[in-house]
């Protein structure tokens, strides 16, 4: 979708307006409630930190309710030095694109933890790109619900959103080599903060989709966090009125600048970590849950079995707090059995 640039001036700043009045809404986001495999592929090796990624838990997510999932992996460590995917990697993933799209799940493939782009993207770009060149030109039979995120959460004083723009616009010319029409998802700078978009906006393409990460406050969705050495601890129970209006004053900012540059938007992470009691989490995920659905946001929570779980590995089954957070409603579904 082409964008304008604003007109200085009266009359051409009123005909711009008026453009933009008429200009049709982006279609929504297509996985509207998802759910994050973290702790799996984005680990060194799939089961070091604890969870593998298993046909059965894909049919307990859509028996959940869920439309689809996001499949967080560290890609750089199984590439390389040039960015070629090793061949087995790629049937590992192809499995799990295909056991999710079979189940009418939406699959999200996100480049995850490349740490060494991050620190030092001038020398990593070539082979970041050419990483995306594997994936894309593998994968680039898949049906349309399978939906491509080239890179999370970029940090640091480099990432300004000029310096994201020009990356992620070189990594969209390599992806549409073999796949012109999938859905690419973007995300700003400062971990795709909410405040990051003020100076960020994507590239021009034909089909992207924009994607932000939600954890405030953070002293309380990471507080006693037993990965963090120094985790914070946020000192009160959250739930405040004040609280509340936070949430949801967050939340529709981000959806009133989707709905101003005419992108549709996903929260593509949110979660409170397993640490902190299990009713203070509900509370915080249905807030955000909800403040989503107001405005039309589609969101993905963190995750499903890692660190902030809405799955009870040992009981197999959805934490029933979690799944009337996310939900709204606890019914008897079929877990994995």
């Amino acid at each position: 979708m082409n964008r304008r640039e604003i007109l200085l001036g009266g009359a051409a700043l009123a005909a711009c307006s008026r453009e933009a009045e008429s200009q049709a809404p982006p279609a929504p986001f297509p996985m509207r409630r998802g759910v994050n495999l973290g702790n799996a592929l984005e680990a060194p090796k799939e089961g070091d930190w604890g969870y593998r990624i298993e046909p059965p838990h894909l049919i307990a997510i859509s028996n959940a309710g869920f439309d689809g999932i996001r499949v967080p992996i560290r890609w750089d460590l199984h590439a390389d030095a040039d960015g070629n995917v090793r061949p087995d990697f790629l049937i590992r993933v192809a499995a799990i694109v295909d056991q999710g799209l079979a189940l009418d799940l939406k699959v999200q493939l996100d480049c995850h933890h490349y740490e060494g782009l991050i620190v030092n993207p001038n020398a990593e770009r070539a082979r970041f790109l050419n990483i995306w060149r594997s994936i894309a030109e593998d994968l680039q039979d898949a049906p349309p619900n399978l939906i491509f995120e080239p890179l999370n959460e970029p940090n640091g004083a480099r990432w300004t959103g000029a310096f994201l723009r020009t990356l992620q616009r070189d990594v969209i010319e390599v992806i549409r080599e073999h796949n012109p029409n999938r859905l690419i998802v973007l995300g700003p700078s400062q971990w795709q903060n909410i405040d990051a978009l003020h100076d960020w906006r994507p590239p021009e393409d034909r089909n992207i989709a924009v994607s932000v990460h939600y954890y405030e406050p953070h002293a309380f969705t990471h507080q006693n966090a037993p990965w963090m050495a120094n985790a914070p601890n946020f000192g009160r129970e959250w739930g405040t009125d004040a609280d509340r209006d936070r949430v949801r004053q967050q939340v529709r900012a981000a959806a009133s600048w989707a709905q101003t540059q005419g992108y549709a938007m996903q929260l593509g992470e949110f979660g409170v970590n397993r640490a902190v009691p299990i009713q203070q989490r509900a509370a915080w995920t249905r807030t955000v849950r909800e403040a989503c659905e107001a405005n039309g946001m589609a969101w993905c929570a963190w995750d499903f079995a890692g660190a902030f779980p809405v799955w009870d590995r040992e009981r197999r089954e959805m934490i029933p707090q979690m799944q009337e957070a996310l939900f709204g409603v606890v019914e008897d579904r079929l877990g994995e059995r």
